[in-house]
């Protein structure tokens, strides 16, 4: 009989806030596209709406790992070049 160990499938803290970071980055750099766009307003709804992107994106990686971020890769990937 084999023993089976569950161990090497859970995530440490480490790993989690590794996740989280990379998907508050990924996060960031979605909210930079409208910036290099067109320069917008700088309301209090638009740092609300940053900032609500770049956490959403982060928690939503931390709890799903490297499915979330790959398919946050592949949205950026689908657009265009800005040059």
């Amino acid at each position: 009989m084999k023993s089976e160990d569950n161990s090497s499938n859970r995530q440490t803290w480490r790993n989690i806030a590794n996740q989280f970071g990379l998907g508050a980055l990924v996060g960031l750099m979605l909210a930079w596209i409208p910036l290099a766009i067109s320069m917008p307003d700088w309301a209090a709804w638009n740092i609300t709406a940053s900032v609500a992107l770049v956490l959403l994106c982060g928690t939503l990686s931390a709890l799903f790992g490297k499915r979330f971020l790959a398919a946050l890769m592949s949205l950026l990937e689908s657009f265009p070049p800005i040059a």
